[in-house]
């Protein structure tokens, strides 16, 4: 190589790393996520870009407010638990490799048949059971996984989040949706009913929950239905309280649901206009936990529980039933 060609290799060497300096320097002085912005895109998890809007947000949470924090208390600090904290109940789900639609199936199909074979919270279902069976509709049970996904619900953030959302006026805007109401006014009632019931059988047992029932279901349900402004009931075809059996109307709603579940299928509650008012029926499907008190007295039902049964509603028919099966319906009345 001659002493030209030297020192044209030579100039070409310092032009490369004069360039790769003024680079580094670049994204030292003037943007430093720009040179890491390509890396970092290519590194998300799929789907990890899409966020819930503000709107989406508050819808989230008026929902698990209504549905899910009575028994499952986002407080900290809280001594009285009937059921996981929501905080504890996304540390078990949430892990740093989970995708976002596991995270949300998962959640979405514990709640939508509550079972020690679906939980990945054993410890939970040992110290109170598994959770009642609600009523959802699915695009709202996605919106409150989703939810429950994007938001630590432990954080000082959040807490800060949760604080400002109570205290927001709660407005109805746009047309009213009786049949998403009425399920709200429904699934509030029944979580308030599973609390309370749940703090029985932890504390009494199955055969202590029964007297539970019989003085205090009926005064729950009441209290119920003036927080939420509506008249509450469930009645059945084969009522366990005489007060509670269905009249024509919804003993028919509820032979439509029975063939529906016996042909696999799950059809919309049923809403009907009545003037002045609106009615609304929605389904109560058993789980495992109702089996203590509705199975088969000589599997499910333990024979001091059946004692007690006896005893508190000599005219039972509320007993004999398998897991998702319908054994009645929630009848919502709302004021137009």
């Amino acid at each position: 190589m001659n002493t030209a060609q030297k020192h044209t290799r030579i100039a070409g060497l310092i032009f490369m790393v004069l360039m790769v300096v003024i680079l580094i320097d670049g994204c030292r002085t003037s943007r430093p996520h720009d040179c890491q912005h390509h890396a970092i895109e290519e590194q998300k998890p799929a789907g990890m870009e899409k966020k819930l809007s503000a709107t989406e947000n508050n819808k989230a949470l008026a929902l698990l407010q209504s549905n899910c924090f009575s028994c499952h208390n986002p407080d900290m600090q809280s001594e009285v638990r009937v059921a996981p904290p929501m905080f504890k109940i996304r540390q078990h789900y949430y892990t740093d490799d989970v995708k976002r639609e596991d995270f949300i199936g998962r959640i979405v199909a514990y709640v939508n048949n509550p079972s020690e074979e679906l939980s990945i919270m054993p410890g939970a279902v040992r110290n109170f059971g598994v959770m009642p069976k609600l009523s959802f509709k699915q695009e709202d049970l996605a919106l409150m996984a989703e939810y429950i996904y994007e938001n630590d619900l432990a954080s000082d953030a959040w807490y800060d989040t949760w604080d400002a959302y109570k205290n927001l006026p709660q407005t109805e805007e746009g047309e009213i949706n009786y049949e998403d109401i009425g399920r709200n006014i429904a699934n509030g009632t029944k979580s308030e009913l599973g609390k309370n019931l749940l703090a029985a059988i932890q504390e009494r047992g199955a055969p202590g929950a029964v007297e539970f029932c019989n003085t205090r279901a009926l005064h729950l349900t009441d209290s119920m239905a003036n927080r939420f402004n509506a008249t509450v009931k469930r009645v059945s075809d084969n009522p366990r309280n005489q007060q509670n059996q269905a009249n024509e109307e919804e003993l028919a709603y509820i032979r439509t649901l029975k063939e529906a579940y016996a042909k696999g299928e799950k059809p919309a509650p049923l809403i009907t206009d009545k003037g002045n008012k609106v009615l609304a029926y929605y389904g109560i499907e058993t789980n495992k936990m109702c089996l203590q008190c509705h199975g088969q007295p000589d599997k499910d039902i333990l024979p001091a529980t059946w004692t007690n049964l006896k005893r508190l509603y000599p005219h039972d028919k509320a007993y004999g039933y398998g897991e998702n099966q319908i054994r009645g319906i929630f009848v919502v009345e709302m004021k137009k």
